[in-house]
C-alpha cells in the first residue's frame, strides 16, 4: 500500500518498521502509566502487544483500520473527546506514512507542521521580516473554535483531492467522522474533529491549504501557526487587499475570525505571536486600530504577560527555549492534569 507523494509517485509502507514504530510508541506509554491502577488497560494491552498491534497495523495496510469511538469526558474547566489509547498509536503510525507527502501537498509556511522547531523557525524569519523590511501594517489574525468549526464533508473532499490511495482515502474519513460516546449516548457530530488527536495538526494544515495558497502570489510575509495567522503588509492598500482575499476564503471555508484575538492595522503597538510580544514599527501615517470585527481589528489587552524582544540583541537562550515549548504545545497541554484519568 501506498500514497501519492508527486504526480506519478508512490511510496510502500514497510510493515516491520510500522511495528517497531507502534512498539516504541506503546512502550513510552507503558512506562508513563507503569504505575496505573491494576485494571487500566494499558497493563492488558502489554501483555498482548504482540496480538492487537500486528493486527491493527494490518488493518491499517489494507485500508480497513476503523478506530474504536471516542470517549468524552467532562471537566469543570473543559471537555475532552478521548482516544483509545490504541487509536493514539495506531493514528501516530500513520502520520508517520504520511509525513513523507507533506511537501508535497502542505505549504512550507505552515510553521507547526515542523515539528518542535517550528516555534523557533517562525520566530527567527519573523524577526528578520521586521529587521529587513520594517513593514508598517499587519493581519495578526486567531479562528474562532477552529478545530470545533471544520465541516467533516469539506475536509473529507480535500483528503480525496490531495490523497489519490482509496485505503487511505477511507481510514482517515473513519478518523474523522468517528462517533462519540458520552454519558448520554453516541453522538455523530458533522463538525469538529479531535483536537489532541496525533492527525489533529494535519488535519488543520489540509483544512487551512487555500489560505496558504492564496496569498502564495501575494507579495507579503505570511505565517501560519495552526490556527494563528501573521501577515506582513507593506501598505494600506495590500492590508485591504489581503483582508479582503482572507475573508473570502473564511467564508468559503464556514470559518469566522475570533474577535478578542484578532488585530488587523498598523504594527505602531506592536503585535503577539507565538507567547512573543513584538514591539511596535515607526508610523507613517495616522492610521489607527479599531475594534475587531470580522472586517476589523483590535488593540491588544494591556494586561498581556507576555516577553519582549528587540531587534538589535539576543534573546536569553533559556527563553526561547521555553516559549517554543509553550507554543509547540498549545493544543495538548490543558489536558495533562487529567491525563491519570485515560
Amino acid at each position: 500500500m501506498g500514497v501519492h507523494e508527486g504526480r506519478g509517485s508512490m511510496k510502500q509502507w514497510d510493515v516491520s518498521d510500522m511495528v517497531a514504530i507502534g512498539r516504541k510508541l506503546f512502550a513510552k506509554i507503558h512506562k508513563q502509566k507503569h504505575h496505573a491502577n491494576p485494571n487500566h488497560d494499558v497493563h492488558f494491552m502489554a501483555r498482548e502487544l504482540d496480538d492487537w498491534l500486528v493486527q491493527g497495523i494490518e488493518s491499517m495496510c489494507n485500508g480497513s483500520y476503523t478506530p474504536r469511538h471516542l470517549k468524552r469526558h467532562y471537566f469543570p474547566d473543559e471537555m475532552v473527546d478521548q482516544l483509545h489509547l490504541s487509536d493514539r498509536i495506531f493514528q501516530n503510525i500513520l502520520l508517520q506514512q504520511l509525513k513523507p507527502t507533506f511537501k508535497h501537498v502542505m505549504h512550507p509556511h505552515c510553521y507547526h507542521l515542523h515539528g518542535p522547531s517550528g516555534v523557533k523557525l517562525a520566530t527567527q524569519r519573523i524577526r528578520d521580516v521586521l529587521r529587513a523590511q520594517n513593514p508598517q501594517y499587519i493581519i495578526r489574525a486567531d479562528i474562532k473554535s477552529f478545530y470545533k468549526s471544520i465541516p467533516h464533508h469539506h475536509l473529507v473532499r480535500d483528503i480525496k483531492q490531495h490523497y489519490h490511495d482509496e485505503k487511505v482515502q477511507a481510514m482517515l474519513e473513519q478518523i474523522i467522522i468517528n462517533p462519540i460516546e458520552t454519558p448520554r449516548g453516541y453522538k455523530n457530530p458533522d463538525y469538529g474533529i479531535a483536537l489532541r488527536g496525533p492527525l489533529s495538526q494535519f488535519f488543520s494544515g489540509l483544512y487551512l491549504k487555500p489560505l496558504d495558497d492564496a496569498f502564495e502570489t501575494m507579495d507579503v510575509s505570511y505565517f501560519r501557526y495552526q490556527d494563528d495567522i501573521l501577515i506582513f503588509c507593506k501598505s494600506k492598500r495590500q492590508l485591504n487587499r489581503c483582508k479582503q482575499r482572507m475573508m473570502a476564503v473564511f467564508n468559503e471555508r464556514r470559518l469566522r475570525l475570533s474577535r478578542k484575538k484578532t488585530r488587523i492595522g498598523h504594527i505602531k503597538t506592536g503585535f503577539h505571536f507565538l507567547g512573543i510580544h513584538y514591539p511596535g514599527t515607526q508610523p507613517s501615517d495616522n492610521t489607527d486600530v479599531t475594534q475587531a470585527t470580522e472586517r476589523s481589528v483590535i488593540q491588544p489587552s494591556s494586561d498581556q504577560n507576555t516577553t519582549v524582544l528587540t531587534w538589535g540583541g539576543q534573546m536569553n537562550q533559556q527563553i526561547t527555549r521555553f516559549l517554543c515549548w509553550v507554543a509547540s504545545s498549545r493544543t495538548q497541554g490543558r489536558c495533562e492534569k487529567h491525563a491519570s484519568m485515560f
